[in-house]
């Protein structure tokens, strides 16, 4: 991932001093906001009371999910038919009964082609009240896996800092905004990461040092990564070799080292007077990007995975940081400073493309993708105060999902739909 611009800052001074039907149907909607799939999102089928009650819910929720997921354009049947209002026509109906059993609900959802009516998937979820949401998230992504083939976001998480009483505090909420937890309080906490779906490490000054810490959701357990004296800040996860890209000042000056998920050193990668953060690791693993002020300015570097074969990437800007890979590779979004702004970049990693996400008045810091490759979760402050936005690169919208900074995103379950 990436160290926060004020973390950079504060380094400069320390250093200073259900199964898969017969059919399978694949749209590819196209990158540019060339539109969205329309899909129809038809009322669940329920029994008056509570499960009529959820069953309004789950379908709310659904129809949120698909259209914050860039891809899809919910509709709606006119009132008592199964028919579209004149001019309208869809690639997909979704569409489902729900009852109560005891304390549990069952949902049993189906995905129709429009124009058939042939079942593309048949699913069942069997929950308690207070999983609703996470229903319909599920729901969500069986949808787009089956009608985009790929895997949506709808079950994801992102990890920010929100200062409360002059304090950074550790929080994770869902992808759309709800369902807030908070982690930590009374301590400094900069730069978390999600290492997968149910570890994350972050920062922390509790103990006077920027000791580094793990936290694994499943056993309920914090524990050291690294707390090796000095700046101990994790950057990037490579998953298949168990590798974190972690900035350490261990010999004094801040360099880039590989450590496993046990906090064992593994390499180090860097050797240079200048101070040397913010490694992203490349979706391959075979190379990191890296910030370095070895210029006399930041400016985003690529290395390769032994460290070496060093080059710049970034040439326009003198003040240049927080690179972050695409998951897909091709792109790699930075920040650069622009005058009194920071303006939200993307890069082909071989430099030949460059291009601003935006050109407005707001200011941007630590972008980190969602697993679509089609989201960037930044830091935008509005009237001084940071929020997270989560911005859709193909067609430019953005949504303020909580206030907060330096956010990390989730990867996606490693459950492959049924």
């Amino acid at each position: 991932m990436r160290i926060h611009t004020a973390v950079f800052t504060a380094i400069m001074v320390l250093f200073v001093s259900g199964a898969r039907s017969q059919t399978d149907i694949y749209l590819k909607a196209e990158r540019s906001g060339r539109g969205r799939i329309p899909v129809v999102v038809d009322d669940f089928e329920a029994d008056p009371g509570q499960p009529d009650q959820v069953a309004r819910y789950v379908n709310a929720v659904l129809d949120r999910d698909l259209i914050l997921s860039g891809l899809f354009e919910t509709l709606r049947f006119e009132e008592r038919s199964d028919t579209l209002p004149e001019g309208k026509t869809a690639a997909a109906v979704v569409e489902g009964a729900l009852w109560k059993n005891e304390d549990k609900y069952m949902l049993e959802a189906r995905l129709l082609d429009f124009s058939s009516r042939e079942v593309i998937f048949r699913k069942r979820y069997n929950f308690r009240r207070d999983a609703r949401r996470s229903v319909a998230h599920h729901l969500c992504d069986e949808i787009a896996f089956f009608l985009v083939g790929e895997r949506g976001i709808a079950t994801t998480r992102i990890l920010f800092c929100r200062s409360e009483g002059g304090v950074k505090s550790l929080f994770m909420i869902d992808y759309d905004g709800f369902g807030e937890r908070r982690f930590t309080e009374n301590e400094l906490v900069v730069s978390p990461l999600w290492l997968d779906e149910n570890r994350f490490c972050f920062t922390s000054f509790r103990r006077e040092n920027p000791d580094c810490y793990i936290v694994d959701l499943k056993q309920g357990k914090r524990s050291f990564l690294s707390h090796r004296k000095g700046i101990n800040i994790a950057g990037s996860y490579f998953g298949e070799q168990d590798r974190i890209a972690i900035t350490l000042s261990v010999k004094g000056n801040s360099e880039i080292y590989l450590i496993d998920s046990n906090g064992e050193i593994v390499k180090r990668l860097t050797r240079n007077r200048a101070i040397e953060c913010s490694p992203s690791w490349s979706p391959g693993g075979r190379e990191l990007a890296f910030v370095s002020d070895r210029t006399g300015a930041p400016q985003v570097y690529i290395m390769d995975e032994f460290g070496g074969s060093v080059r710049r990437l970034t040439r326009s800007g003198s003040y240049n940081t927080s690179p972050a890979w695409s998951p897909a590779g091709d792109m790699i979004t930075y920040v650069s400073r622009d005058g009194w702004l920071y303006r939200l970049k993307l890069i082909s990693p071989d430099g030949l493309v460059e291009e601003n996400l935006f050109d407005d008045y707001l200011s941007y810091e630590d972008p980190c993708w969602a697993p679509d490759g089609r989201h960037i979760a930044a830091t935008v402050r509005y009237g001084g105060e940071p929020w997270i936005v989560i911005v859709n690169i193909d067609t430019g919208e953005k949504r303020r999902l909580i206030q907060g900074e330096s956010s990390s995103w989730s990867p996606l379950p490693t459950a492959e739909p049924d």
